[in-house]
């Protein structure tokens, strides 16, 4: 299943980067995320290896993201495998004017055993919650930026 959702932060590009590039603002945006840990290779840049753990109506699931590639401050992808298949993102940052940045994330999920299935009935549940995402990241990012 592919997914592509984007949005407009009212901020540069440099501060949503630096919002974005920074693992400690995860939580702020991705409010079911129990836990970050760092397992290998150097932070955020290709081949570092994470373990990101959510509740999701609670139920444990585990992520392991290992960063494929990044051009800051433009670009960062992933894989994030689980129990329940894998996923690949790709997040694109581009200026748009003095202090708009937009945002576009892609994704495609490869799904495991009967979530194959029932992924077909989800779909409009994962736009809904990237898109809830995304806008909690803008206003994070837009507060910051007033603050």
């Amino acid at each position: 299943m592919k997914l592509q959702t984007q949005v407009l932060i009212d901020a540069d590009l440099e501060s949503v980067w630096r919002a974005f590039n920074n693992s400690d603002n995860i939580s702020r945006w991705q409010t079911n995320l129990k836990s970050f840990t760092h397992k290998s290779g150097e932070p955020g840049q290709p081949g570092a290896v994470s373990e990101l753990l959510y509740d999701e109506n609670g139920r444990d699931v585990l992520l392991t993201e290992t960063i494929t590639e990044r051009r800051d401050p433009n670009f960062l992808a992933g894989t994030y495998e689980s129990n329940w298949g894998t996923t690949v993102i790709v997040n694109h940052f581009e200026k748009t004017g003095d202090r708009q940045t937009r945002w576009i994330s892609y994704s495609r999920h490869t799904f495991k055993g009967i979530m194959r299935f029932l992924a077909i009935f989800m779909r409009k549940t994962m736009c809904k919650r990237l898109d809830d995402d995304m806008q909690r990241f803008k206003f994070f990012v837009e507060s910051q930026a007033v603050t």
